[in-house]
């Protein structure tokens, strides 16, 4: 039998290590034949921003993780809309190479669509 997974990533990209730790839990999960649909919200929107300077404070970018989702079989990245919003970000601004970005409206009833959830 097989589950659908949804990953909620839900924090902003640098400050601590649950950004990038999420991806590599992704990306694992696809690796091996279980790509999980990934939403995300929140403070999780910033990861998808294409300007960011992580070296200023002593970070990695996420750029590559990202990059890597449609190669792992994850060629839609859904993101919810209130999120956008709410942070003043257009979805225009938002791009992923060979990914598809998807708005959601209604994040509630899309979870809700899912076996299980892991939230980053």
């Amino acid at each position: 039998m097989t589950t659908n997974t949804l990953a909620l990533c839900r924090q902003a990209p640098y400050g601590d290590a649950l950004a990038r730790e999420g991806l590599e839990a992704i990306l694992a999960a696809a690796a091996m034949d279980q790509a999980p649909a990934v939403l995300f919200l929140r403070d999780g929107v910033f990861q998808l921003l294409p300007e960011q300077a992580p070296s200023a404070i002593g970070q990695k970018s996420l750029l590559r993780n990202l990059q890597a989702l449609p190669m792992f079989g994850i060629e839609t990245i859904h993101v919810c809309e209130r999120s956008l919003l709410e942070r003043g970000i257009d979805a225009k601004q938002l791009a992923i190479a060979g990914a598809e970005i998807e708005l959601v409206a209604d994040t509630g009833g899309f979870i809700a669509g899912f076996d299980s959830v892991l939230s980053f």
